[in-house]
């Protein structure tokens, strides 16, 4: 199973009905995936903070989502997550492809990419990566049991080992 079949199979495990997405070619598997799948409700965005808000109304509503976008389209979101996810207990699993770290070829990327798990560190988001030979069923499955069980959002970094990266 692809790593990507595996995090649309632990997704709707988990009853994640709704997925906001930012489209990149790291994740296009991803996304062609969820959205051939009935379970979802896949929403494109034009940028990544609007997905915040999609996926706290979501909440609100008896829903569960998931954020899927690369760690640059992360960093737009950081003030809607410090203002708004965090403080009002709108929990979403964050599914983001890692940039700025091995393989990465263009160094605008690096800043926000390489340095963004201390960044969420920082502001209390839980988050983990996952590289090559990790279960992603399991590991998505107990990201989306943390994520909704505490009503705070887990991000989760799908690294290049485990992708392939950039095309």
């Amino acid at each position: 199973m692809t790593w990507h079949e595996g995090t649309t199979e632990a997704l709707g495990d988990r009853d994640v009905e709704v997925v906001a997405y930012l489209p990149d070619s790291v994740v296009a598997p991803l996304v062609a995936t969820v959205e051939e799948d009935d379970r979802f409700e896949a929403i494109p965005v034009a940028r990544e903070e609007e997905a915040i808000g999609i996926l706290s109304g979501a909440w609100l509503g008896g829903k569960r989502g998931a954020l899927v976008c690369q760690t640059s389209g992360l960093s737009n979101t950081l003030n809607a997550v410090g203002s708004l996810s965090k403080p009002w207990g709108l929990p979403f699993v964050g599914i983001v492809s890692r940039r700025g770290d091995l393989g990465e070829h263009n160094l605008a990327q690096v800043s926000g990419g390489y340095g963004m798990p201390r960044v969420l560190d920082e502001m209390g988001v839980r988050n983990s990566s996952m590289a090559a030979g990790t279960d992603v069923g399991q590991v998505v499955r107990l990201a989306a049991d943390t994520a909704f069980s505490t009503e705070d959002p887990y991000v989760l970094m799908v690294e290049t080992t485990l992708t392939g990266g950039k095309p």
